[in-house]
C-alpha cells in the first residue's frame, strides 16, 4: 500500500505564502512603475505632437542634472535629471500649438489673454530622489527627511515682454517607489563606486501628486553700461498649490551681462529646480547672476510624507530662504547654464542648510 504523502511543517505554508505575497507586491510595483513611465511618454508624445505641428516657431530642448556631489556632498536633495523641451516666438496660444486638453483649461486665462506679449510653451519630463545624510544605515533615522522618489511630467505657458515675465505651470507625477528612484541610485553608485544606499525600505508609499504654479518676474532697475553690457535687478514673486509643494515665495534677482535686454525673459527664479527651457531662445548672451528668495512653504511631500497614507515625516520648516549664485552663456545654438544653490534648513531637525549644484545644457533648433 502506498504511504500517505507527508504533510509539510506549518513553516513550509507560511515561507510559501510569504514569497507568493512578495512575488505579488514586486510584479504590481513593476506593473505600477511601467503605467507610471507610460503615462509619461504618453504625456510626452501628446505634447511633442503639437511641439511639431507649430510651424515656424523657435523650438529649444534641454538637458539638466542637479546633484549635491557638485558642492562635494551626497544628502539631502540627492539628484535630479531632467529633460526638457519648448517653443517660442508664439503671438498666441491655439489648439495648433498646444494639446486640446491644455488650451481649453487656460484659454480664458490671464496668461492667455494679455495682450502686446510674445509667448511660449515648454514641458519637462524627469526624475528626482533624496536621501537622508547617512545612506549607509538599513535602519529608519527618525531625524533626517525620508527616502523620496518622484517622477515627475510638468508643463508651463509664458507670456512675456521686454519688462514683465509670467509662467503658468502644471506638475503632475508620482512619488514612491514606482518613481524607480532606488534603482537609479543604486544602479549609479554601483557604477562610480560609492555607498550602496541602504535605507530604501523605508521611503514614502507610491501616491499620485501634482502641483499648479505661477510665477511673475519684473525688471525693476536696469543701467547700460557699454553698448550691451550692463546690470538689472529683476523682482521675483510665485505662488503654488499642490500635494507636491504649496508655498508663497518673494525675492530679487542681480545680474551683470551681455545682452540682458534679449534675455530678461529666460531669467530663473532657482535654475537649480525650476528649469527655465526658454534660456536658449537668446544668442550671444552671457551673464553673472544671484538671486534670493524667501518664501513660506504650506506643505511639501519631500518632509511631510505622504499625504493620504502615512509614512516617515519630519517637522517641515515653514519659512524658508534660498540663495543661488551662477553664470548664464548663450553662444549660436548652444547654452550653458551653472548654478550652486544653497538653501535654509528645511525641517526643524535639519542640522546644516542644504547644498547642491545644477547643469543644463541647451540646444536651440
Amino acid at each position: 500500500m502506498a504511504s500517505d504523502p507527508i504533510p509539510a511543517p506549518p513553516c513550509c505554508f507560511h515561507t510559501r505564502a510569504v514569497i507568493s505575497i512578495l512575488t505579488i507586491t514586486n510584479q504590481k510595483l513593476i506593473t505600477l512603475k511601467k503605467i507610471s513611465i507610460a503615462a509619461l511618454i504618453a504625456a510626452t508624445a501628446a505634447c511633442a505632437a503639437n511641439t511639431a505641428s507649430a510651424q515656424g516657431t523657435e523650438r529649444i530642448a534641454t538637458l539638466t542634472v542637479e546633484n549635491d556631489l557638485f558642492v562635494g556632498e551626497d544628502n539631502g536633495y540627492t539628484n535630479g535629471t531632467y529633460f526638457s523641451w519648448a517653443h517660442g516666438g508664439l503671438s498666441e496660444f491655439n489648439d495648433e500649438n498646444l494639446p486640446d486638453w491644455i488650451h481649453a483649461i487656460s484659454r480664458n486665462l490671464y496668461i492667455s489673454t494679455m495682450s502686446g506679449k510674445r509667448r511660449g510653451v515648454s514641458y519637462l519630463v524627469g526624475q528626482a530622489m533624496q536621501t537622508p545624510a547617512d545612506i549607509t544605515q538599513p535602519e529608519l533615522i527618525e531625524d533626517d527627511v525620508p527616502y523620496v522618489g518622484l517622477l515627475l511630467w510638468q508643463g508651463s505657458l509664458h507670456a512675456y515682454d521686454d519688462h514683465l515675465a509670467d509662467k503658468l505651470s502644471l506638475a503632475w507625477g508620482i512619488a514612491g517607489p514606482a518613481a524607480g528612484a532606488k534603482h537609479t541610485q543604486t544602479t549609479l553608485h554601483q557604477w562610480v563606486g560609492a555607498d550602496e544606499p541602504m535605507g530604501w525600505g523605508h521611503q514614502i508609499n507610491n501616491e499620485l501628486a501634482f502641483r499648479v504654479g505661477a510665477e511673475r518676474l519684473w525688471r525693476i532697475v536696469r543701467f547700460t553700461l557699454a553698448e550691451q553690457t550692463g546690470f538689472d535687478m529683476i523682482g521675483i514673486g510665485s505662488a503654488g498649490v499642490g500635494t507636491l509643494k504649496s508655498n508663497v515665495a518673494a525675492g530679487l534677482s542681480f545680474r551683470f551681462g551681455y545682452g540682458l535686454d534679449r534675455s530678461f525673459p529666460t531669467a530663473t527664479v532657482l535654475p537649480g529646480r525650476e528649469i527655465n527651457p526658454l534660456a536658449g531662445s537668446v544668442a550671444h548672451s552671457w551673464s553673472l547672476f544671484f538671486n534670493v528668495l524667501g518664501e513660506y512653504v504650506a506643505n511639501d511631500i519631500s518632509i511631510d510624507g505622504n499625504t493620504f497614507s502615512d509614512s516617515h515625516a519630519v517637522k517641515l520648516e515653514h519659512w524658508q530662504n534660498q540663495f543661488v549664485a551662477g553664470l548664464a552663456f548663450n553662444w549660436e545654438r548652444w547654452a550653458f547654464l551653472l548654478s550652486n544653490v544653497k538653501a535654509s534648513e528645511r525641517h526643524e531637525q535639519q542640522i546644516e542648510p542644504g547644498d547642491f549644484g545644477s547643469l543644463s545644457v541647451t540646444y536651440h533648433f
